[in-house]
């Protein structure tokens, strides 16, 4: 053989072997094809299902490649939930896709079209006068036995609700003894979670009191949305079907007045466009905003859309997951809102924001490794948008847009607290994500419980009810209570894991600290704004129960109404770094804990730190506030003011000195009108000796410039420098331009609101 024909045969030979690497099996999809169909381009399937179980016979006989999904435009509504299982899972090799073909727009819904509307002419007993000759009725769509949402044009209408009203607090709130979590502390008080005490007749015993829900805040940081069992209405006394976080009306600061109100009442549906639903008797009653109630309303007949699903085996150290399946460019909406069930408490995760292992996602995780889902549209939806449940490892959520949904945009959510540490080492990275929690308003942006060194980054968080990114496990004061089974994921503790190895010579928080797996999460260069909005007592970033390590780095927080920043109860060892808050009305950190703040800048905020203990506190020194720089045009500013440990939180060990009078705190950088004597006198308490009160020399502090000039006294303190362009926060360009556009719009809108509530 010669050698040209040697050289041609060998190229030929890599070529061919290049093909076969990259050689993938394409079947394709459309929800508007005939009969015929067999997957390919010309008869595609008409079903998602239908693919699956193609690929599931692929898989089965010997899976020699990768598969791609294609599913074209059009509506996809299915009324079971799709689940892949490990039959359909292609293993380590090769990648299933699940993808939009051809940049069309296929949708995802579980929506079924109500029809048959007729105009009321009888109507059920309590109807408001002014909606007589204005409501219409339908039959609840067959296979669905009731629903919380309802949708016109693939929006959620509102469904009719009562006035609020300032809850009775019981008269002897003050004298039953409460957890730290305002739970009640002992079973015999249990009863009290389930009383909804009332004034006037905002309640009555409705012949449908099942379908009636009660929405209230027991505390700031909570909304609790729970169905009624019963009306006393001798006694003024609502009966919940299920106990709640706390008691009604447990605590009402100042800044978030408790309230209650009533949901889905016949006798609330006073507006257009509000609607109720009566199981009892089938029927959905509607007042249109127009005339005639339309085509396109519907309601959702499921609550998770897609779920990925292994073999979990929950009392064994071990599960098998799901891999390598993927979905791209794929839109989700449309489906319901889950609500609570009998025995619920024990399994409320951190302050009962959601239930572990709950189907309560458009799209949901459970046992699944090396998955990912990209480019992604949820919206509208009535629960959470996307859960990573249990063992879910290596899990990519990039490039998506989630807004409007009811819920959490993104769960992460482990198991409970033991040595079974399976749900780690995710990347959430480069989406938008606003409007989560519209109907649960205590849900996140992104909430991390009991999952470890995962990546949140490059995200751009605006205009949620409450947080934006949160991080906890069980704090731990609930593990030191291992009798009690009602308090906030005490049933999830795995107790036959944790006390033949646990080192009780240790104190209470480095004794639990190998079983909180919320670990060395790396939280850094998102982009938060317009936090806080319904509820209060929290912050936009919050830290709280979690394990050592979790890194908060880069990240721009700007125009928040209250914190920014927040370790909380029971968390060290975080540290907290490069990170901007600008123009925050509240406290730039809350400060809790051993944990260390370092390289930071805050400018216009309400106060720099606020130093707190938390309940039962072990007190350890040197914690760290160091190199940062502070700077306010306000003549209210202040730094910080030191605290003394308080007695009524039952502190294990108390400092011997104020805070912050035991913790380092040097090298920073003050400059605020009146920051002269409050420096001088921190350092007569031998703290902030190297610390200055000195312009730090921004480029341009008024316009959010935040470089710094060559002269800077921050620098030769040691300030670090890092990049604090705008553009280094938040979604890079290879954010979908689509979502962008999208995004803009709801901004526009979102300033406008905020410009009217304002007046600026």
């Amino acid at each position: 053989m010669n050698k040209l024909r040697l050289i041609t045969t060998l190229f030929i030979s890599f070529l061919m072997i290049s093909m076969s690497l990259v050689s993938a099996k394409d079947i394709y999809v459309s929800p508007t094809v005939g009969n015929k169909s067999d997957g390919s381009l010309e008869y595609p399937f008409n079903t998602i299902q239908q693919a699956k179980e193609e690929v599931r016979k692929l898989i089965k006989s010997g899976l020699k490649e990768d598969v791609n999904v294609f599913l074209m435009g059009g509506n996809y509504i299915i009324d079971e939930t799709i689940v892949f299982s490990l039959a359909d899972s292609p293993g380590k090799e090769y990648k299933v896709t699940y993808q939009a073909y051809n940049q069309e727009e296929p949708v995802i819904s579980s929506l079924q079209t109500i029809k048959k509307w007729r105009k009321a002419t009888h109507y059920p007993s309590h109807t408001p006068e002014v909606a007589k000759g204005k409501i219409w009725k339908a039959k609840i769509p067959k296979g669905i036995s009731s629903f919380k949402v309802m949708y016109k044009d693939g929006v959620k209408l509102q469904r009719a609700k009562s006035e609020k009203w300032s809850p009775v607090h019981p008269p002897d709130v003050s004298v039953v003894r409460l957890t730290d979590s305002r739970n009640v502390y002992y079973n015999k008080d249990r009863y009290r979670l389930r009383m909804v005490e009332y004034r006037n007749d905002e309640l009555r015993d409705w012949e449908n009191i099942g379908d009636i829900e009660v929405i209230f805040n027991p505390v700031p940081w909570n909304l609790m949305v729970l169905p009624l069992e019963s009306v006393d209405t001798e006694n003024k006394v609502g009966w919940l079907a299920y106990e709640s976080n706390s008691q009604v009306g447990t605590k009402d600061p100042d800044h978030a007045p408790a309230f209650v109100y009533v949901e889905n009442a016949i006798d609330f549906l006073d507006e257009p466009g509000e609607w109720v639903v009566n199981t009892q008797t089938g029927t959905i009653y509607y007042w249109p905003e127009e005339n005639e109630p339309g085509e396109n309303i519907a309601v959702p007949a499921l609550t998770e859309l897609i779920k990925v699903e292994g073999e979990i085996s929950y009392d064994l150290p071990t599960d098998i997951p799901v891999q390598n399946i993927h979905f791209k460019g794929l839109t989700f909406t449309g489906s319901d809102r889950e609500g609570w069930y009998k025995n619920h408490k024990g399994w409320g995760i951190q302050h009962d924001w959601d239930t572990f292992d709950h189907p309560n996602a458009m799209l949901r995780f459970r046992g699944a490794e090396n998955c990912s889902v990209t480019e992604s549209l949820f919206s509208h939806g009535g629960g959470s948008a996307i859960r990573l449940d249990l063992y879910a490892q290596n899990i990519h959520i990039e490039n998506n847009l989630i807004e409007h949904v009811g819920h959490m945009g993104v769960l992460l959510s482990g198991y409970g607290p033991g040595t079974k540490d399976v749900n780690k080492n995710n990347k959430v990275s480069n989406n938008i994500i606003h409007s989560c929690g519209e109907l649960v308003f205590h849900g996140h942006g992104i909430f991390l419980w009991q999952s470890g060194k995962n990546e949140i980054s490059n995200n751009w968080i605006h205009d949620v009810p409450r947080k934006a990114i949160g991080i906890c496990g069980i704090r731990s004061q609930i593990l030191m209570k291992p009798d009690v089974d009602f308090d906030e994921a005490s049933k999830t503790i795995r107790w036959n894991e944790i006390e033949s190895v646990i080192d009780s010579t240790l104190g209470p928080q480095d004794r639990y600290f190998p079983f909180l797996h919320a670990r060395e999460n790396l939280v850094k260069d998102n982009k938060i704004t317009r936090t806080m909005l319904k509820l209060a007592d929290g912050s936009s970033l919050n830290i709280s129960g979690a394990g050592a390590g979790n890194i908060i780095d880069h990240n721009l927080l700007v125009d928040l109404f209250y914190t920014a920043v927040r370790t909380d109860d029971w968390q060290d060892e975080t540290t907290i770094k490069n990170n901007i808050v600008w123009k925050c009305g509240g406290s730039a950190y809350i400060f809790k804990g051993h944990n260390y703040l370092t390289n930071n800048i805050a400018v216009n905020v309400g106060k720099a730190v606020h130093l707190r203990a938390y309940p039962q506190q072990t007190f350890k020194p040197d914690a760290v506030m160091s190199n940062n720089i502070f700077m306010s045009d306000s003549e209210d500013f202040v730094i910080y003011k030191p605290a003394a440990w308080p007695k009524s939180m039952n502190l294990h060990k108390a400092g011997t000195k104020m805070m912050p009078y035991e913790f380092i705190f040097d090298n920073n950088v003050y400059w605020y009108p009146g920051g002269e004597d409050f420096l001088k006198e921190q350092k007569s308490h031998g703290i902030e000796e190297k610390t200055v009160f000195s312009d730090p020399l921004f480029v341009d502090a008024k316009n959010g410039d935040f470089r710094l000039k060559k002269k800077s006294p921050a620098l030769k303190l040691g300030f670090i420098p890092f990049d604090v362009s705008p553009e280094s926060f938040g979604i890079t360009s290879s954010y979908p331009e689509k979502y962008k556009k999208m995004d803009e719009e709801a901004l526009l809108e979102y300033e406008q609101i905020h410009k009217d509530r304002t007046g600026h």
